[in-house]
């Protein structure tokens, strides 16, 4: 007896050796597993910059499932649900067989003792979509369950259950269920939504959230029972009651530009809030003008973040075709591309912000530009010449540009252009190529930062990397522009809020444009139709201009003009001609200036000559004649002359010499044509036109062409050569003997 009972032992022994043998290969035989299923998808969430939720989407599957960490769903649910559904699950190794005896139990004596799967048997059967209602089912689904539990920790299966078990319709992941059903974050669930929540999955077709509705007698009792379990007796909080909260679903043109981005946005809500109020308070006043759609966005210029973004009047609006994102769009800016002309022309040493300017009538060989207010102030200070955005002195600043000109910074800076520089000429300073608002708030954020040109950045993690060959005005040429764009009344002092501001309205009033710079913010905004239709009421000044002027003003972020560059000098001024005042310049102001740059040079615009009262003409100095008296005059070019006389403003005239009086030595400088270019003339148009800029003093001038006399011209007026053809060569001399040469070719 006792051999048998040894053999017995042994036998015993031996087989359970065999089989933790066999389970031992088995165990290492399991192959690893991917956690999620490769097919599977998640809604698209654009969050703020807090984390707040602004706009979900569908998934793939037309499922709303968000992706959470373990972490971030509330320790109330947590506990809720392993109280629920799987009291033991960190201490089994993915299968509970005591629960699984129990519920066999159950099922054999027809008494239901609870469900036998856990946790990870639960998400094994989703993980790999299995149907679990018969034996091998049941046997795959625990097969499938010790796989997970091999290759992965606990608590990352417990976050996988999370992220896609079923809380009823097309609502699957505590997240989406916590947003859909509770109005809140998964982090923020209390005690009485994470009960309701957990009864859910069970039976997600019955138990549907259904708003308004009461908890049926079972689910009731369910309730209870978990409260009790988690130690609390209150029966309020087992009543608790569904509600159906609308998803969110702010900023949808944001939303599908970031569709599948998993970070942050650097959006901030409050912001946006106020920005999104007050377009729609504006539109509705400006509705009876037949305006009825803007874009807006701002951006922090030193981290190029985009704080705010309206991309249309209104998203679901079909009569302005809302849907259309306008801060992606290209539209002609108008005259947004004017302040880097003038930037380009004081760091290249051309003007400084009180340098006189010529707003005159112009003629570029075919291109014959004008102000948007057809008129001509005649001699204008750079300043003003910008903060008013007339036309013509900013072109012929332009054409004067060196290098690479606009055309070069503007594609240096990251944007884009269908043609090359000689496709628009110098009409690409009037916005004849077309340009995003995104691309225009690149360069307005450089403008007010540090000169790079960057990308705009949408999500936190994101950093603003400079464009390649980035073109970069220096800091004082940039605080000089921005000086030069604020209100002549808000420049100074320098400790108010100042908006420094730009305007640009397209050709035939299809796009009326306002960009803002205050402090560290940019403010773009668009007004216009996506259909590309005229409008009168579409001009940047008058439609734009207030309604970025109201956003700085509601988001209070308006700031004063930054700290003076070191490089930025201010210096007493002729007030008349912005240079160095001498002795005889009676009026005098103080200005500004890019300090070993900018063209400061004394005034000699104002002189001091001798005057016989006698015959009124002017003669030598002479000591001790009481009828010859100095007298301060002042020397305008005759250009300038008759830009003054063109305004309505002549000068008062210099007396006639009445003796031989020496003359500047100043050659006359040809304007047209430009020297080295190809000009082609129509049939029945007219010849070459040839154009000079001659000295103070200089009367007439003589045009030759080819070596032969062609005739001769009023300093002010232009020469027509009717018979250019071919190789010819243009040469100017003024009454003095001065003169200038140069050469095209003329195509008929």
């Amino acid at each position: 007896m006792k051999n048998k009972r040894f053999r017995i032992l042994r036998r015993l022994i031996f087989g359970s050796g065999i089989i933790v043998l066999l389970l031992g290969i088995l165990w290492l035989t399991i192959p690893r597993c991917e956690l999620y299923r490769e097919d599977l998808t998640w809604s698209p969430v654009l969050r703020d910059r807090d984390g707040n939720v602004l706009h979900l989407g569908l998934a793939k599957d037309d499922r709303y499932r968000i992706r959470v960490p373990l972490d971030q769903v509330s320790p109330t649910m947590q506990r809720a649900t392993l109280a629920y559904e799987d009291e033991h699950y960190f201490s089994h190794p993915g299968v509970n067989p005591l629960s699984m005896l129990r519920a066999v139990a159950g099922r054999f004596q027809s008494v239901s003792r609870g469900g036998g799967s856990t946790i990870s048997m639960q998400y094994a059967r989703l993980r790999f979509q299995l149907k679990t209602r018969t034996f091998s089912g049941k046997l795959q689904q625990i097969l499938c369950a010790i796989q997970l539990e091999k290759y992965y920790t606990k608590k990352q299966i417990l976050e996988a259950y999370f992220n896609t078990v079923p809380y009823g319709g097309n609502v699957e992941g505590v997240s989406a269920a916590s947003l859909r059903w509770c109005d809140k974050e998964a982090h923020e669930l209390e005690l009485a939504e994470s009960v309701a929540l957990v009864m859910v999955p069970q039976r997600p077709a019955a138990r549907q959230p259904r708003a308004g509705s009461e908890a049926s007698p079972d689910t009731l009792a369910a309730r209870n029972r978990l409260l009790e379990k988690l130690g609390h007796t209150d029966k309020m909080l087992a009543e608790y009651r569904w509600e159906k909260f609308p998803l969110p679903r702010e900023m949808p043109h944001l939303a599908r530009r970031m569709r599948g981005a998993g970070s942050e946005s650097t959006i901030d809500r409050n912001l946006q809030i106020v920005v999104e109020k007050t377009v729609h308070d504006y539109l509705l006043r400006v509705e009876e003008k037949g305006v009825g759609n803007a874009a807006v966005m701002i951006v922090d210029a030193p981290t190029r973040e985009v704080r705010a973004y309206v991309g249309s009047g209104g998203f679901f609006n079909d009569k302005i075709e809302g849907q259309i994102d306008g801060l992606r769009t290209k539209r002609s800016p108008g005259s947004l591309y004017k302040p880097f002309i003038f930037g380009l022309g004081i760091e290249q040493g051309l003007l400084h912000p009180n340098t006189l300017l010529a707003d005159a009538p112009m003629r570029f060989h075919d291109y014959n530009p004008e102000n948007n207010e057809r008129d001509f102030l005649g001699p204008v200070k750079a300043s003003e010449a910008l903060y008013r955005s007339r036309n013509l002195p900013a072109l012929a600043l332009m054409r004067r540009l060196n290098g690479k000109g606009l055309y070069g910074y503007l594609t240096d800076s990251g944007l884009s252009f269908d043609h090359g520089a000689g496709h628009y000429g110098l009409a690409l300073g009037l916005g004849a190529a077309p340009a995003t608002a995104e691309e225009m708030a690149i360069l307005y954020a450089a403008l007010a930062d540090d000169g790079q040109p960057r990308p705009l950045v949408f999500e936190l993690e994101e950093k603003a990397v400079p464009s390649k060959n980035a073109a970069v005005l220096n800091d004082g040429t940039r605080w000089l522009v921005r000086h030069m764009l604020a209100d002549p009344a808000q420049r100074e002092p320098f400790t108010e809020p100042t908006i420094s501001f730009k305007t640009g309205t397209s050709q035939g009033y299809r796009d009326a444009w306002a960009i803002g710079i205050s402090g560290r913010s940019v403010i773009v905004v668009w007004i216009g139709n996506f259909n590309a239709a005229s409008n009168p009421a579409f001009k940047g000044r008058t439609m734009a201009a207030p309604l970025m002027t109201e956003l700085f003003h509601r988001t209070q972020l308006a700031e004063p003009l930054p700290a003076t560059p070191k490089n930025v000098k201010q210096i007493q001024m002729c007030a008349v001609s912005g240079m160095i005042p001498s002795e005889h310049c009676n009026h005098r102001s103080v200005g500004w200036f890019l300090s070993g740059v900018s063209p400061i040079v004394p005034c000699d615009l104002h002189r001091l000559i001798w005057v016989d009262q006698r015959t009124g003409l002017r003669v030598a100095p002479r000591d001790g004649d009481p009828q010859v008296s100095a007298q301060v005059f002042e020397f305008w070019s005759p250009e300038f002359l008759e830009l003054f006389r063109l305004a309505g403003l002549p000068r008062r005239a210099i007396p006639t010499s009445a003796e031989v009086i020496s003359h500047s030595n100043e050659a006359p400088q040809i304007l047209s044509p430009l020297g080295g270019h190809l000009y082609q003339i129509g049939n029945g148009s007219s010849g070459l036109i040839c154009k000079a800029k001659a000295a103070a003093g200089v009367n007439r001038l003589f045009w030759f062409g080819n070596g032969v006399f062609l005739g001769s011209t009023d300093v002010s007026e232009a020469f027509v050569w009717n018979d250019a053809y071919g190789p010819s060569e243009i040469h100017v001399m003024d009454d003095r003997g001065m003169s200038a040469r140069t050469q095209v070719q003329v195509e008929r």
